[in-house]
Protein backbone atom coordinates (compact mmCIF):
# COMPACT_ATOMS: atom_id res chain seq x y z
CA UNK A 1 0.00 0.00 0.00
CA UNK A 2 1.19 3.63 -1.12
CA UNK A 3 1.94 5.91 1.50
CA UNK A 4 -1.05 8.89 1.33
CA UNK A 5 0.23 11.83 -0.62
CA UNK A 6 1.30 15.10 0.77
CA UNK A 7 -1.22 17.51 1.32
CA UNK A 8 -0.38 21.46 1.92
CA UNK A 9 -3.42 23.96 2.77
CA UNK A 10 -4.86 26.34 0.04
CA UNK A 11 -3.36 28.93 1.89
CA UNK A 12 0.88 27.38 2.16
CA UNK A 13 0.48 25.75 5.66
CA UNK A 14 2.16 22.17 6.70
CA UNK A 15 1.26 19.33 5.76
CA UNK A 16 -1.76 17.49 6.90
CA UNK A 17 -2.65 13.71 6.87
CA UNK A 18 -5.99 13.56 8.51
CA UNK A 19 -9.03 11.30 7.54
CA UNK A 20 -10.87 13.98 5.72
CA UNK A 21 -8.16 14.20 3.30
CA UNK A 22 -9.27 11.51 0.98
CA UNK A 23 -11.71 14.17 -0.17
CA UNK A 24 -9.00 16.72 -1.56
CA UNK A 25 -7.95 16.34 -5.13
CA UNK A 26 -4.65 15.61 -6.84
CA UNK A 27 -4.07 19.83 -6.11
CA UNK A 28 -4.97 19.11 -2.43
CA UNK A 29 -8.16 21.10 -2.75
CA UNK A 30 -11.49 19.95 -1.51
CA UNK A 31 -13.80 20.38 -5.28
CA UNK A 32 -17.05 18.80 -4.02
CA UNK A 33 -20.72 18.43 -5.02
CA UNK A 34 -23.54 18.94 -2.58
CA UNK A 35 -26.91 16.89 -3.67
CA UNK A 36 -28.16 16.67 0.25
CA UNK A 37 -31.11 19.01 -0.46
CA UNK A 38 -34.48 17.13 0.19
CA UNK A 39 -37.62 19.51 0.37
CA UNK A 40 -35.80 22.35 -1.12
CA UNK A 41 -34.75 20.40 -3.78
CA UNK A 42 -38.67 19.32 -4.25
CA UNK A 43 -39.62 22.88 -4.24
CA UNK A 44 -36.93 23.91 -6.81
CA UNK A 45 -37.87 21.20 -9.24
CA UNK A 46 -41.64 21.65 -8.41
CA UNK A 47 -41.06 25.56 -9.30
CA UNK A 48 -38.76 25.04 -11.71
CA UNK A 49 -41.23 22.75 -13.81
CA UNK A 50 -44.47 24.60 -13.23
CA UNK A 51 -45.43 23.70 -9.88
CA UNK A 52 -45.02 20.18 -11.21
CA UNK A 53 -45.62 17.30 -8.55
CA UNK A 54 -42.36 15.96 -7.70
CA UNK A 55 -41.99 12.47 -6.03
CA UNK A 56 -39.71 11.15 -4.24
CA UNK A 57 -38.76 8.47 -6.92
CA UNK A 58 -38.06 12.09 -9.02
CA UNK A 59 -35.66 13.50 -6.12
CA UNK A 60 -33.82 10.07 -6.24
CA UNK A 61 -33.52 9.92 -9.98
CA UNK A 62 -32.07 13.45 -10.19
CA UNK A 63 -29.53 12.93 -7.03
CA UNK A 64 -28.55 10.26 -9.29
CA UNK A 65 -28.54 11.74 -12.37
CA UNK A 66 -26.36 14.73 -10.66
CA UNK A 67 -23.89 12.18 -9.46
CA UNK A 68 -23.71 10.51 -13.00
CA UNK A 69 -22.61 13.36 -14.70
CA UNK A 70 -19.93 14.95 -12.23
CA UNK A 71 -18.87 11.96 -9.75
CA UNK A 72 -15.53 11.56 -11.94
CA UNK A 73 -14.71 15.16 -11.58
CA UNK A 74 -15.56 15.97 -8.11
CA UNK A 75 -13.52 15.07 -5.07
CA UNK A 76 -16.19 14.40 -3.30
CA UNK A 77 -19.90 14.20 -2.80
CA UNK A 78 -22.31 14.83 -0.45
CA UNK A 79 -25.56 12.99 -0.05
CA UNK A 80 -28.53 12.62 2.74
CA UNK A 81 -30.05 9.16 3.56
CA UNK A 82 -33.45 10.17 2.46
CA UNK A 83 -33.10 10.43 -1.55
CA UNK A 84 -29.39 9.66 -2.01
CA UNK A 85 -28.51 5.96 -1.78
CA UNK A 86 -29.29 5.06 -5.23
CA UNK A 87 -26.54 8.45 -5.83
CA UNK A 88 -24.09 6.56 -3.72
CA UNK A 89 -23.90 3.19 -5.75
CA UNK A 90 -23.02 5.03 -8.57
CA UNK A 91 -20.50 7.94 -7.02
CA UNK A 92 -16.62 6.92 -8.33
CA UNK A 93 -15.57 9.75 -5.48
CA UNK A 94 -15.93 9.76 -1.70
CA UNK A 95 -19.32 10.24 0.33
CA UNK A 96 -19.97 12.42 2.86
CA UNK A 97 -23.32 11.84 4.20
CA UNK A 98 -25.66 14.46 6.17
CA UNK A 99 -26.80 13.70 9.38
CA UNK A 100 -28.99 16.65 9.90
CA UNK A 101 -33.00 16.63 9.83
CA UNK A 102 -33.66 20.06 8.71
CA UNK A 103 -37.12 21.85 8.77
CA UNK A 104 -37.82 26.00 7.97
CA UNK A 105 -39.35 27.98 11.10
CA UNK A 106 -41.32 29.81 7.91
CA UNK A 107 -43.15 27.68 5.47
CA UNK A 108 -41.18 27.88 2.23
CA UNK A 109 -38.43 30.06 4.10
CA UNK A 110 -34.77 29.00 4.40
CA UNK A 111 -33.91 26.34 6.84
CA UNK A 112 -33.01 27.57 9.96
CA UNK A 113 -33.86 24.35 12.46
CA UNK A 114 -31.68 21.24 12.32
CA UNK A 115 -31.46 18.29 14.80
CA UNK A 116 -29.32 15.43 14.77
CA UNK A 117 -30.18 12.69 12.62
CA UNK A 118 -31.13 9.82 14.87
CA UNK A 119 -31.20 7.46 11.97
CA UNK A 120 -27.46 8.04 10.85
CA UNK A 121 -26.07 4.53 12.22
CA UNK A 122 -23.08 2.28 11.55
CA UNK A 123 -25.29 0.29 9.57
CA UNK A 124 -26.83 3.36 7.11
CA UNK A 125 -22.74 4.58 6.99
CA UNK A 126 -21.93 1.39 5.78
CA UNK A 127 -25.13 0.96 3.45
CA UNK A 128 -23.68 4.34 1.73
CA UNK A 129 -20.34 3.71 1.88
CA UNK A 130 -19.47 7.11 3.69
CA UNK A 131 -16.12 8.39 4.35
CA UNK A 132 -17.50 11.31 6.46
CA UNK A 133 -20.41 12.94 8.03
CA UNK A 134 -21.90 16.54 7.93
CA UNK A 135 -24.25 19.05 10.16
CA UNK A 136 -25.57 21.95 8.56
CA UNK A 137 -26.07 23.94 11.88
CA UNK A 138 -28.41 27.16 11.86
CA UNK A 139 -26.33 29.89 13.78
CA UNK A 140 -27.48 33.22 15.15
CA UNK A 141 -25.71 35.97 17.44
CA UNK A 142 -28.75 35.84 19.94
CA UNK A 143 -28.20 31.96 20.01
CA UNK A 144 -24.37 30.87 20.36
CA UNK A 145 -23.88 29.04 23.08
CA UNK A 146 -27.24 26.64 21.55
CA UNK A 147 -25.24 26.30 18.55
CA UNK A 148 -22.09 25.53 20.10
CA UNK A 149 -24.01 22.65 22.22
CA UNK A 150 -25.64 21.28 19.00
CA UNK A 151 -22.36 21.31 17.04
CA UNK A 152 -20.13 19.28 19.89
CA UNK A 153 -23.13 16.68 19.66
CA UNK A 154 -22.92 16.23 16.39
CA UNK A 155 -19.13 15.76 16.57
CA UNK A 156 -19.29 13.11 19.42
CA UNK A 157 -21.66 11.30 16.98
CA UNK A 158 -19.00 11.50 14.44
CA UNK A 159 -16.33 10.19 16.81
CA UNK A 160 -18.68 7.45 17.85
CA UNK A 161 -18.97 6.19 14.62
CA UNK A 162 -15.50 6.15 13.76
CA UNK A 163 -15.84 9.02 10.90
CA UNK A 164 -14.30 13.19 10.31
CA UNK A 165 -16.89 15.73 10.84
CA UNK A 166 -18.00 18.52 8.67
CA UNK A 167 -19.88 20.73 10.28
CA UNK A 168 -21.45 23.90 8.12
CA UNK A 169 -22.05 27.19 9.95
CA UNK A 170 -24.59 29.45 7.95
CA UNK A 171 -25.82 32.61 9.28
CA UNK A 172 -29.86 32.03 9.92
CA UNK A 173 -32.21 33.85 10.05
CA UNK A 174 -30.71 36.91 8.11
CA UNK A 175 -31.48 40.14 9.89
CA UNK A 176 -30.95 43.08 11.81
CA UNK A 177 -27.17 43.46 11.56
CA UNK A 178 -26.65 40.20 9.61
CA UNK A 179 -28.59 42.01 6.84
CA UNK A 180 -26.06 44.08 5.42
CA UNK A 181 -22.79 42.58 3.87
CA UNK A 182 -20.32 43.56 6.28
CA UNK A 183 -22.59 42.58 9.14
CA UNK A 184 -22.97 39.47 7.33
CA UNK A 185 -19.09 39.07 7.01
CA UNK A 186 -18.82 39.84 11.14
CA UNK A 187 -21.24 36.95 11.72
CA UNK A 188 -19.49 34.60 9.59
CA UNK A 189 -16.42 35.17 11.28
CA UNK A 190 -17.61 35.26 14.92
CA UNK A 191 -19.56 31.56 13.35
CA UNK A 192 -16.35 30.27 12.68
CA UNK A 193 -14.93 31.54 15.68
CA UNK A 194 -17.61 29.56 17.51
CA UNK A 195 -17.65 26.68 16.11
CA UNK A 196 -14.05 25.96 15.83
CA UNK A 197 -14.13 24.79 19.87
CA UNK A 198 -15.48 21.87 18.60
CA UNK A 199 -13.07 21.08 16.09
CA UNK A 200 -14.47 19.98 13.42
CA UNK A 201 -12.20 18.22 10.53
CA UNK A 202 -13.85 20.21 8.03
CA UNK A 203 -15.31 23.50 8.48
CA UNK A 204 -17.93 24.70 5.60
CA UNK A 205 -19.75 28.06 5.12
CA UNK A 206 -21.32 30.98 3.20
CA UNK A 207 -19.30 33.34 1.44
CA UNK A 208 -20.26 37.25 1.03
CA UNK A 209 -20.45 37.42 -2.91
CA UNK A 210 -23.15 39.40 -4.97
CA UNK A 211 -21.12 41.11 -7.72
CA UNK A 212 -17.31 42.21 -8.47
CA UNK A 213 -17.36 44.71 -5.72
CA UNK A 214 -17.60 42.03 -3.30
CA UNK A 215 -14.35 40.01 -4.11
CA UNK A 216 -11.76 42.47 -1.38
CA UNK A 217 -14.87 41.67 1.27
CA UNK A 218 -14.93 37.82 0.59
CA UNK A 219 -11.26 37.65 0.40
CA UNK A 220 -11.05 39.77 3.60
CA UNK A 221 -13.63 37.66 5.25
CA UNK A 222 -11.80 34.27 4.53
CA UNK A 223 -8.65 35.45 6.07
CA UNK A 224 -10.31 36.47 9.47
CA UNK A 225 -12.44 32.86 9.04
CA UNK A 226 -9.07 31.12 8.74
CA UNK A 227 -7.26 32.51 11.44
CA UNK A 228 -10.24 31.47 13.89
CA UNK A 229 -10.19 27.91 12.56
CA UNK A 230 -7.68 25.30 13.75
CA UNK A 231 -9.13 22.73 10.42
CA UNK A 232 -9.25 23.14 6.67
CA UNK A 233 -12.44 24.60 5.38
CA UNK A 234 -14.30 25.16 2.42
CA UNK A 235 -17.57 27.51 0.82
CA UNK A 236 -21.19 26.64 -0.16
CA UNK A 237 -22.71 28.21 -3.39
CA UNK A 238 -25.99 29.16 -1.73
CA UNK A 239 -27.04 32.55 -1.58
CA UNK A 240 -24.42 32.90 -4.78
CA UNK A 241 -25.52 33.18 -8.39
CA UNK A 242 -23.43 30.05 -10.52
CA UNK A 243 -22.21 32.64 -12.71
CA UNK A 244 -20.93 34.56 -9.85
CA UNK A 245 -19.48 31.26 -7.80
CA UNK A 246 -16.15 30.35 -9.59
CA UNK A 247 -15.07 34.08 -9.02
CA UNK A 248 -16.50 34.06 -5.20
CA UNK A 249 -14.90 30.61 -4.60
CA UNK A 250 -11.46 31.97 -5.79
CA UNK A 251 -11.81 34.98 -3.72
CA UNK A 252 -12.52 32.82 -0.55
CA UNK A 253 -9.03 30.65 -1.57
CA UNK A 254 -7.11 33.90 -1.77
CA UNK A 255 -7.77 34.36 1.95
CA UNK A 256 -6.99 30.74 2.88
CA UNK A 257 -9.68 28.42 2.23
CA UNK A 258 -9.00 25.12 0.73
CA UNK A 259 -11.78 24.70 -2.07
CA UNK A 260 -15.43 24.26 -1.95
CA UNK A 261 -18.72 21.96 -1.23
CA UNK A 262 -20.92 23.58 -3.55
CA UNK A 263 -24.77 22.04 -4.75
CA UNK A 264 -26.09 24.84 -6.57
CA UNK A 265 -23.72 26.66 -8.54
CA UNK A 266 -23.31 23.29 -10.03
CA UNK A 267 -26.87 21.60 -10.91
CA UNK A 268 -29.40 24.26 -10.31
CA UNK A 269 -30.18 25.30 -13.36
CA UNK A 270 -31.40 21.60 -14.16
CA UNK A 271 -34.42 21.86 -12.40
CA UNK A 272 -35.77 24.58 -14.94
CA UNK A 273 -35.12 22.28 -17.68
CA UNK A 274 -37.55 20.12 -19.61
CA UNK A 275 -35.56 17.00 -19.19
CA UNK A 276 -33.38 17.63 -16.35
CA UNK A 277 -31.08 14.40 -16.95
CA UNK A 278 -30.15 15.68 -20.20
CA UNK A 279 -29.44 19.12 -19.09
CA UNK A 280 -27.47 17.51 -15.83
CA UNK A 281 -25.28 15.25 -18.78
CA UNK A 282 -24.48 18.37 -20.87
CA UNK A 283 -23.78 21.00 -18.19
CA UNK A 284 -23.10 19.60 -14.65
CA UNK A 285 -19.67 18.25 -15.40
CA UNK A 286 -18.75 21.75 -16.75
CA UNK A 287 -20.16 23.63 -14.31
CA UNK A 288 -17.81 22.18 -11.74
CA UNK A 289 -14.99 22.33 -13.79
CA UNK A 290 -15.32 25.89 -14.13
CA UNK A 291 -15.64 26.62 -10.61
CA UNK A 292 -12.49 24.15 -10.16
CA UNK A 293 -10.35 25.59 -12.60
CA UNK A 294 -10.92 29.39 -11.14
CA UNK A 295 -10.27 28.03 -7.61
CA UNK A 296 -6.62 25.82 -8.70
CA UNK A 297 -6.01 29.28 -10.43
CA UNK A 298 -6.08 31.13 -7.26
CA UNK A 299 -3.99 28.59 -5.65
CA UNK A 300 -0.76 28.62 -8.13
Amino acid sequence: MTSPPQIHNAAGGSTVNSPIDVFRDSHGLFTMVAVDQRESLRHMLSTGRGQHIVGDDELTAFKAAVIEAISRTASGVLLDRDFGLSAAERSSCPVILAADVLSSSEPGGPVDIAVLDEEVTTNTVERFGAAALKFLLPWHPARRSQAIDLAHAFMVRCRDLGLPGVLEGVVRPRQDDTVSREGFAEALVTAAADLSETEPDLYKTEVVYSGDDDRDLATATAMAITEKLSCPWVVLSSGVSGENFPTAAAAAVDGGASGFLAGRAVWSEATKASDPVAYLSAHAGPNLQAITDRVRAATS
